[in-house]
């Protein structure tokens, strides 16, 4: 729960003029990290239609879709300039939220790749697995792990992630439509639980349809072979999923407090874990978070528990990259921006690729001369689950 307050600020509903999504990169601009995949990277978004009339945060509690955007890998190189990363409402949301000057954040480009081509291949079939996402607990939305997403996508894995309506501070609907959050009251347990099952309840109905949204796609995106992954919120949602469908095969929590099921005497999800956060609320002697000893005690499987010395809660979203343009906002860690990027996408790529794809990956096993920040605690050596 604290992992969420960390998260956000009060909401703001920002009026932001439209051309500023429109506008073209100047010299001051400044690029997210490019992936360094053998693969371009590609970004779309879709519409999930979805009725749920036990929505927390919806109005008359009933909302009737949600929003998947699937970072994946492409061979078009980007022929155009580079362009805004985040919605603009979004990115003035956390300027004002996050202490960061106005514009600073809308002026981030990239260069992954709007509605590029997938690659060829069959319909529904992928050498590489596919990735669930959960973004951070009412923020930020999926747009704000774009690095580490882009990052695993050009490496050849298909990334997902899901939005849901009203939780987020903006989200803007491929039909052009945007969509506001709704202040959230974080001292409200009960709301709290509501929302995590929701996540849950979206994963599951995603996961019931993703053949049929492949079959719609007609992309090559694997169906049977599929990881989990979540920051703060999302994460806990991420390991909740686990244990509900057979074709998850391992899970990786960014940061995120326990919810539900992981928390209780039924926690044991029998799959490869990994548990990556920061040392002061979730390991070491003096935690602030119990549910995480409480879920690793009753795990059986594969689990791996580690820190990040230097990191507070905004370092395992692109907020950690934000701060090394502007370091204004005082709620995320001493560790250099741009380092924490390498970590997060060595460690969770390491992850993947082990757990997934059978590759050996001897980072995850115990301290690292070329990573020492990272911390380790728990590490329960079990193969992989291919």
């Amino acid at each position: 729960m604290e992992s969420i307050r960390r998260c956000l600020g009060s909401r703001y509903l920002v009026a932001v003029i439209w051309a500023l999504a429109l506008q073209v990169p100047t010299a001051s601009t400044i690029n997210i990290p490019e992936p360094t995949g053998p693969y371009q990277v590609g970004v779309s978004t879709h519409t999930i239609k979805h009725f749920n009339a036990n929505d927390p945060l919806a109005p008359n509690n009933v909302s009737t879709a949600f929003l998947a955007t699937i970072f994946y890998p492409t061979l078009q190189k980007p022929e155009d300039a580079a362009r805004p990363y985040l919605n603009p409402e979004t990115a003035a949301y956390y300027e004002k939220s996050w202490n960061y000057t106005s514009g600073v954040l809308s002026s981030i480009t990239s260069t992954v790749q709007k509605n590029a081509p997938f690659l060829q291949g069959a319909v529904g079939e992928s050498p590489y697995p596919t990735i669930l996402f959960g973004p951070g607990g009412v923020g930020p939305p999926v747009e704000g792990s774009t690095i580490l997403l882009s990052e695993l996508a050009s490496y050849g894995y298909t990334v997902i992630g899901l939005d849901h309506p009203f939780e987020q501070p903006f989200l803007r609907f491929p039909n052009g439509t945007g969509v506001y959050g709704i202040d959230v009251d974080l001292n409200n347990t009960q709301l709290l639980d509501a929302i995590y099952e929701t996540r849950l309840i979206d994963n599951a109905a995603f996961l019931e349809s993703l053949s049929i949204f492949v079959e719609t796609l007609k992309a090559p995106i694997n169906t049977t072979h599929i990881g989990v992954l979540g920051y703060s919120l999302g994460g806990a949602a991420a390991l909740g999923s686990s244990y509900y469908d057979e074709r998850i095969i391992s899970g990786l929590n960014l940061d995120g407090s326990l919810f539900g099921r992981s928390t209780s005497a039924n926690a044991d999800i029998k799959k490869p874990i990994l548990l990556l956060g920061n040392q002061e609320h979730h390991t070491g002697a003096q935690t602030e978070d119990i549910t995480w000893d409480i879920f690793i005690a009753l795990q059986t499987g594969s689990l791996r528990e580690m820190s990040i010395n230097g990191t507070t809660h905004h370092d395992f979203c692109d907020d950690t990259f934000w701060k090394t343009i502007e370091g204004n906002d005082p709620t995320t860690g001493p560790i250099d921006g741009n380092r924490q990027v390498e970590i997060l996408n060595a460690y969770v790529k390491a992850f993947f690729d082990f757990t997934l794809l059978g590759h050996d990956s001897p980072i995850l096993n115990g301290p690292s001369s070329e990573w020492p920040e990272v911390s380790y605690y728990n590490v329960s050596r079990a193969g992989s689950s291919t």
